[in-house]
């Protein structure tokens, strides 16, 4: 038994409008899978690209710090620079003073050692006085023993 050519031809046209159909919306829901799979994609980005730019904020705030504590030690350092010149123009003036009282000393040590040979000098000519002081006593004395004693006037 044949088929009558008006229900093959609806049998090709229904076949023909499945593989149509098939062709026509099976790539779509493919596509769809694609366009679902990059919302995930482009949503997992945006939520990196957040948290790098959170990460990015916090490294400026620390930037910043940095950036504040590099400010405090350069005015640290300029300060500890005026107080080193200070210290430098006070050290100059102190070696300076430290000169003159070198050649001050220098000046009474000689003065003090001319001042010594002169006592030593008076002291040796106390002696020689004591000396002589000495023998004229004993020499009265021995004039006495041999004359008898004086009579005061």
């Amino acid at each position: 038994m044949l088929r009558s050519p008006r229900s093959i031809a609806a049998g090709l046209t229904l076949i023909l409008l499945v593989a149509f159909g098939a062709l026509l919306f099976g790539p779509a829901r493919g596509a769809r899978d694609d366009i679902n799979a990059q919302k995930h994609l482009v949503s997992a980005q945006l939520a990196t690209v957040h948290k790098q730019l959170e990460l990015q904020t916090k490294q400026l705030a620390v930037a910043q710090k940095q950036l504040a504590v590099g400010e405090q030690t350069r005015d640290i350092a300029q300060q500890t620079l005026a107080r080193t010149v200070a210290l430098e123009a006070l050290a100059t003036q102190t070696r300076d003073i430290a000169a003159d009282t070198r050649d001050i000393a220098r000046g009474t040590d000689a003065k003090a050692s001319t001042l010594l040979d002169l006592t030593q000098q008076l002291l040796a000519l106390a002696r020689a006085l004591e000396q002589i002081a000495r023998d004229t006593d004993r020499h009265a004395a021995s004039l006495d023993r041999k004359t008898g004693p004086s009579t005061p006037r």
